[in-house]
């Protein structure tokens, strides 16, 4: 019995915590309020559905921004009035400004449009608030025709009305 007696106490007092050592741990990373794994978002105006997001993993902030980072995978589905996919938006990760409307995809930015031209990018911006996609890290656009390259770009969602900066690349200029 004596024995048990002097373990708890060895136990009792080699234990202890600094409270300046907690408080700096739990102010030293913010912790989301929630994860979700194979998440899918659904975003509608006026009743009718605008875009799809689907990621593998979703972290919700309350006091941070970005509030809602997307990881592992994430496809983003933009439709038209008639809930036609008017282009379809691939990447590694993303991140969501609830309050601003914008959303930033990141690391192997792929957007593909109905009529199959497709951009490639390292980061794409979408928002919602001016209906437009924007970037000003270099772009790969690759058409039936044409391969486009430049830094910088500016389109719809749809991706039928673009402009690229700084461009360069392989034309098909038919002089007929």
């Amino acid at each position: 019995m004596t024995r048990i007696i002097v373990l708890f106490l060895f136990l009792f007092f080699s234990c202890s915590n600094n409270p300046n050592s907690v408080r700096d741990f739990d102010e030293s990373k913010e912790l989301p309020l929630e994860v979700l794994r194979e998440v899918e978002i659904l975003h509608t105006e006026k009743g009718k559905l605008k875009v799809k997001i689907f990621s593998n993993q979703i972290k919700r902030f309350n006091n941070q921004v970005p509030q809602i980072i997307l990881s592992d995978k994430v496809k983003v589905i933009f439709y038209n009035d008639l809930t036609e996919v008017k282009s379809i938006l691939t990447a590694e990760n993303a991140s969501i400004d609830e309050n601003q409307k914008i959303m930033i995809a990141k690391n192997n930015v792929v957007l593909i449009s109905s009529d199959d031209k497709k951009l490639e990018t390292e980061e794409l911006i979408w928002d919602n608030n001016l209906d437009k996609i924007y970037s000003q890290k270099e772009v790969k656009i690759t058409t039936k025709k044409n391969i486009v390259l430049g830094k910088g770009f500016d389109s719809t969602p749809d991706f039928r009305k673009y402009s690229i900066e700084n461009i360069q690349g392989v034309f098909n200029i038919n002089t007929n």
